[in-house]
Order: C-alpha cells, then sequence, then structure tokens
C-alpha cells in the first residue's frame, strides 16, 4: 500500500484506527478532518476534507500519493439534522466513490452497520441475514452498501463491506456519555432480559478488521461482520460502574416493551419540538441495548480476524483519560 486515507480521522472509530496503525508500523498514513485537531495523533498526515464536498476530496487524492480508502465517516444520530443522513453518509460516500474512479484508487473498504439487518430473527445473525433497516441512519448505511457494490464493481476497485455493532472506546460521543451520567446516579436500569447479549465493537478491532479486508479480502465486494465480544448487557454496565464509581450496585431491570414504548413516546415528543433533528436515543437504539443483539463473524475470522479487546479493556479504555495501548 501507498498509503491510507482514513476518512472520519476526529471521531471516536477514526481515531482509534488511526492509534491501530501507528502501532502497527505504518508511515503512510492520511486522516481526513474538516478542521484541523487539537490533539493530533504523531504520525498522521492530516488532510481537510468535506463529505459532501465532492473536490475536496478530490484535492487530497490529487496532492497525495493515496491508493487505499477507508471510509468510516458518517452522520449517526445525536440530533444529527434527518437531511444529514442521505447528504452526508449516502451522498457523502458517492463522493468519496467518484474521488477514487478519477485517481485509480486500489482499495475501498466501507464502515457500514450491523443496523442494516432491523429486527434479528435468527441469532446470531449473520451476513446473508434478511435486510430490513428501520431508521434513516441504517437506510443511509443500506443505501450506500448498495452504491459500493455497484460502483466498485463497475470500475475494477476491490472493496469490502464492514458491518459494525455497538462502538465502545475513548471518545465515544453517543453511547458512553448518556450512560455514564445515568450510571454515576445509579439511576441506570437493566434494560430487557438481563442475561440477553449484545454485540460489542472496539475502534482498535475494527482497524485490525479493515487491515485483514485490504490485505486478503475478496475480488468481488463481501459483506463482513465484526465483533470484539458479546456479553450482557446486565454486565456491560456493571463492569463500567465499578470503573466509574468503584462498586458494583443493585441493579433493577426495566421490561423490553416498556422501554421501548417509552422511547417511541420520547421520539414522538422530539419530532414535534424538533422536527429537523433526530433524538438522542431512539427505537432503533432500543432494539440494540435492549433485545438480543449479536452477530456471527465467521466468515471475517477465515481470513484471520481474532478479536484482540475483551469487555475490560474495552471500558477501561472508554473510561480512563489514558490511552489503553494496542495489544
Amino acid at each position: 500500500m501507498v498509503g491510507i486515507l482514513v476518512t472520519g480521522a476526529s471521531g471516536c472509530t477514526g481515531m482509534g484506527v488511526l492509534h491501530y496503525l501507528n502501532a502497527k508500523g505504518y508511515s503512510n498514513i492520511f486522516g481526513m478532518v474538516r478542521k484541523s485537531p487539537t490533539d493530533p495523533i504523531q504520525g498522521v498526515k492530516y488532510v481537510i476534507g468535506d463529505l459532501t464536498d465532492k473536490q475536496s476530496i478530490i484535492n487530497i487524492l490529487k496532492e497525495n500519493e493515496i491508493d487505499t480508502i477507508w471510509h468510516l465517516a458518517a452522520a449517526v444520530h445525536r440530533n444529527v439534522k434527518k437531511k444529514d443522513f442521505n447528504k452526508v453518509n449516502f451522498e457523502g460516500t458517492n463522493n468519496v466513490i467518484q474521488a477514487a474512479i478519477d485517481y485509480k484508487i486500489k482499495h475501498i473498504i466501507f464502515a457500514s452497520t450491523t443496523a442494516v439487518y432491523g429486527k434479528i430473527i435468527e441469532s446470531p445473525a449473520k451476513e446473508n441475514h434478511r435486510l430490513k433497516p428501520r431508521g434513516l441512519y441504517a437506510d443511509s448505511k443500506l443505501n450506500s452498501e448498495i452504491l459500493i457494490k455497484i460502483m466498485c464493481e463497475e470500475n475494477g476497485i476491490k472493496g469490502s463491506i464492514l458491518r459494525i455493532p455497538l462502538i465502545l472506546g475513548k471518545h465515544d460521543r453517543h453511547f458512553y456519555p448518556v450512560v455514564s451520567k445515568l450510571v454515576k446516579v445509579n439511576i441506570m436500569p437493566i434494560l430487557g432480559n438481563s442475561k440477553h447479549e449484545v454485540s460489542i465493537v472496539h475502534p482498535y478491532d475494527i482497524g485490525q478488521a479493515f487491515e485483514i479486508l485490504t490485505k486478503n479480502g475478496s475480488d468481488e465486494i463481501e459483506c463482513y461482520n465484526i465483533v470484539s465480544c458479546n456479553r450482557s448487557f446486565k454486565d456491560l454496565i456493571l463492569v463500567m460502574e465499578e470503573h466509574l464509581v468503584g462498586k458494583k450496585r443493585f441493579k433493577y431491570n426495566l421490561p423490553y416493551p416498556i422501554f421501548y414504548v417509552a422511547v417511541w413516546m420520547f421520539e414522538r415528543i422530539h419530532w414535534f419540538v424538533s422536527p429537523r433533528k433526530q433524538p438522542l436515543i431512539n427505537r432503533e437504539y432500543a432494539r440494540m441495548v435492549g433485545k438480543e443483539w449479536i452477530f456471527a463473524t465467521d466468515k471475517l475470522e477465515r481470513l484471520g480476524y481474532t478479536p484482540m479487546m475483551n469487555l475490560e479493556e474495552i471500558v477501561k479504555d472508554t473510561v480512563f483519560d489514558e490511552l489503553y495501548p494496542v495489544p
């Protein structure tokens, strides 16, 4: 590889992937950001670009030696304007592909989401599970998957699609900020069945998967699930609580139907008060943490993937200021 361009380099996943690349000795790493970071990662060459501005992506590829794109950037929930899911995730992905075609990029690896499966019928869900996304974010990701497959195959670009479940790691802006506040004041319930499991992934493992797919991925555009660990939602909350407050406390159970209805009501109120923005939590999130939500990784494992991060390590990296070293 001449050089790797990582889009979304200022996000939780992007920063974790860049740390992974650094730890593995990669020297020609480019991190695409909308503005220069205040705390840059040593060894990363930051380039200014915007998914919604195709010319900015063209300029990056024109001015730098890059042959591989790891496309991580996306609009993800948390008060995102409704129109931005399509504009950033779908149209932005189209801009990346079009620029890649113009500059003869060899590989594109795309970060999608397990939310494209919708309600899980067969657990753990495999890549051939029925696709029935529910929500603007999941819809935009599935449409982007279809676009990647068509455009890359038509233009001879080798590519892969990585479907990612709940991401936890340093600088997480979605799950941890909400849950940590509830945990600290001891009002975080166990959602749904206390024994149901949730698939969790750390950015280091995402970096490993992207590396494997770049080196060993199929010549055809294939989809792969990734997971660092499957643990019960109760275990996740208790381990997080132990590191946040130093002990495990009594937890009450909130039945899934009640939780789901409460989130639905919150959504309705939010749409009325702020109709242009996505609510902080929605029914898509409710299904993800309140029901069994696990995914098979056999397909990725056959290419050489082995998870590096367990629940304890993931929570430590998420909770503490110190950067957890790449294993």
